[in-house]
């Protein structure tokens, strides 16, 4: 009876213990199979592909071959390309008034292809060597040659029945124009307020870009017929400010009523201007903060009989409707 109930418990050790040997072989092949270091999993792994993290995303899943590897040749050649580009297409369409000939870009939309692509291909490496005045000469170009493609893409604007608030020829006549739209730019994507925020005005806490920026309306700021530059960036914002405050849209003061009245993109922008020197001057002391900065800001660029007569009269203030047609120029 012994010996029957011993060899019964040998017998099942005998069993359990094939089992598990041949559970424990099967476990490790899978391994071998499964973990990319094994050697056994390095004769069947193809070579392996590094991702460059400029690399740009095609229309298909594997990715445009011709733009997945930016910069091919010396970087140091791209931006200046870029630059000169954008003066070809400013200078080719935009008049002397800053107004853009949208109708004739759209005819000849293929001038866009070069400087959208280098656009997407800079290296942000080589963007990263630049001043603080050439890289915000670049995103000043980025956004107005995205203001052109986006216009040009949707031209002529169809209004909608919807935005009757807006006339027929608006940019906001297009669906949500500043956060709804992508643009690349050094293999990224980015909106239009993505840009302007993140790249311009938190960086730069400037407010002269504020009207540097068009907007593709009669009520901001109008192009330029050459591109942004870093060794003469201070003097042609100063200008595209003064020219904007001598405009009536811009800029007005009526002595008799002592009334300043600004365009509405002042109150827009009024966290730019908060966050700029212009808020630290201690000058026109008896205003709110944000009409002081405002004050400040203007006393660098309006006549000054203006400022003398703003200095001894207290004033009140007036915003203009901003004019949301589009900057159509023939």
């Amino acid at each position: 009876m012994k010996k029957t109930r011993f060899f019964s418990i040998f017998l099942i050790a005998v069993i359990l213990g094939a089992v598990w040997f041949g559970s424990l072989r099967q476990v490790r092949g899978h391994n071998n199979q499964t973990d990319p270091n094994h050697p056994a999993a390095a004769e069947k792994k193809g070579p392996e592909v590094l991702q460059d993290p400029n690399s740009i995303k095609g229309d298909n899943e594997t990715g445009n071959t011709e733009l997945a590897n930016p910069l091919k040749e010396d970087p140091d050649s791209r931006l200046p390309e870029f630059f000169d580009i954008c003066d070809k297409i400013f200078s080719s369409y935009v008049t002397n008034e800053g107004l853009v000939q949208y109708a004739a870009l759209r005819r000849s939309r293929a001038d866009l292809l070069p400087v959208m692509r280098l656009m997407r291909e800079i290296d942000p490496l080589h963007l990263m060597s630049l001043s603080i005045e050439g890289k915000t000469a670049f995103w000043i170009n980025v956004y107005n040659l995205c203001i052109l493609q986006l216009i040009v893409d949707n031209y002529p604007i169809q209004p909608k029945w919807y935005m009757i608030r807006y006339p027929n020829d608006s940019i906001m006549q297009i669906s949500n124009p500043w956060t709804k739209n992508y643009f690349w730019v050094q293999g990224l994507q980015y909106n239009l307020e993505e840009i302007e925020q993140e790249f311009l005005l938190n960086r730069t806490q400037d407010p002269r870009i504020c009207f540097a920026l068009s907007n593709a309306s009669l009520g901001g700021g109008r192009q330029r017929r050459q591109a942004y530059r870093a060794e003469n960036l201070d003097q042609q914002l100063d200008k595209q400010v003064r020219l904007y405050l001598e405009n009536p849209i811009g800029y007005q003061l009526d002595q008799p009523n002592k009334t300043i009245s600004l365009s509405v993109l002042f109150q827009t922008k009024r966290a730019t201007f908060l966050a700029s020197e212009f808020a630290t001057i201690k000058k026109f002391r008896d205003y709110p903060d944000l009409q002081r900065c405002w004050l400040n800001f203007l006393a660098k660029y309006i006549p000054q009989k203006d400022i003398e007569f703003i200095e001894s009269n207290p004033c009140t203030f007036k915003m203009i409707s901003y004019d949301w047609h589009l900057d159509a120029g023939q």
